[in-house]
């Protein structure tokens, strides 16, 4: 069962209930015959393990591609779909540190969206996700958090700050990124915009203009990247969430940076480089005017 289900029992409950408490006393089989439904309601509600409800994302499109609410032509249909199937699957496996630069996108056919009706008031659907996770503990699925990882992307690009997107792409593979912004173009070279409906969350590209804005925000273009040599001493490296902190000499700062995930034990850090005098090399990379993001790429880097 997927949430909008699970909603319209919920609404046929409140309705049944009201129906009744306004039913006149005198209407025993009136009462009977809506009680009788009720019961069904509830016991089918009961029934429900919420976890395992699926979900659904509303996505519609303006444009030149759409008429109206009356259709959307099939070449376009078939690329942006296929498109936004590859940036919510590289997205997904980015978030779980399994995306590579090259080959196949892993998990691509788990993740994929389904359609299942098409979005009434402008053309568009209703794409069901995959069915929640086995893990009953989690708050939620990779799809959903892709979704809203996207959701959240697109509007900072229309109207964040530089260090929110910066932010953003340090927690998102290079190659989500690109397929992102391939969907983006995919849009773009049809003359059309779009709007994602998910949970509570709606984000719409109004125009050509903002689409083109939030294309060149995303753009690699837009990040700097640097090798950057410092001597001093790393104070601090906390090896689960792979982070550190070192002092460079002569400077009156403090790096704060990440643990690059081909350096498969950072514990190592602490037991072997930990307040020694050291010469390091990160990588330095920066987008637009927000704060410079240091990484640690591999143990080769200290001297």
């Amino acid at each position: 069962m997927n949430q909008n289900n699970y909603r319209h029992l919920l609404s046929e409950k409140t309705t049944l209930e009201q129906l009744i408490t306004q039913a006149p006393a005198t209407d025993f089989i009136g009462r009977m015959s809506l009680q009788s439904r009720l019961k069904n309601i509830q016991k089918q509600i009961d029934s429900v393990e919420f976890e395992r409800l699926t979900k659904k994302a509303i996505i519609t499109f303006r444009g030149k591609p759409v008429d109206g609410s009356h259709g959307i032509t099939a070449e376009f249909t078939g690329k942006a779909i296929e498109s936004l199937n590859n940036m919510v699957a590289s997205i997904v496996a980015s978030q779980q540190n399994l995306l590579k630069y090259h080959g196949a996108i892993p998990n691509r056919e788990q993740n994929a969206l389904m359609i299942t009706g098409t979005a009434v008031g402008s053309f568009g659907f209703e794409f069901e996700l995959p069915s929640p996770t086995d893990d009953l503990f989690a708050d939620r699925n990779g799809t959903e958090n892709a979704l809203s990882t996207f959701q959240q992307l697109v509007q900072y690009g229309i109207d964040g700050t530089d260090d929110q997107i910066s932010d953003m792409l340090d927690n998102i593979h290079p190659r989500a990124i690109k397929k992102t912004t391939e969907f983006l173009e995919v849009l773009h070279s049809h003359q059309a915009v779009f709007a994602v409906q998910f949970e509570e969350t709606i984000t719409r590209i109004n125009d050509d203009k903002q689409l083109q804005h939030i294309m060149e925000r995303l753009s690699v273009d837009n990040i700097q990247e640097s090798e950057e040599s410092y001597e001093g001493k790393f104070l601090g490296v906390l090896p689960n969430t792979r982070t550190f902190e070192f002092r460079p000499n002569g400077y009156d700062i403090l790096i704060k940076g990440k643990i690059d995930r081909s350096i498969e034990n950072p514990e190592i850090l602490n037991s072997e480089y930990l307040n020694r005098p050291l010469s390091v090399v990160f990588h330095v990379s920066q987008f637009g005017q927000a704060k410079p993001k240091y990484l640690l790429k591999d143990i080769e880097s200290i001297s």
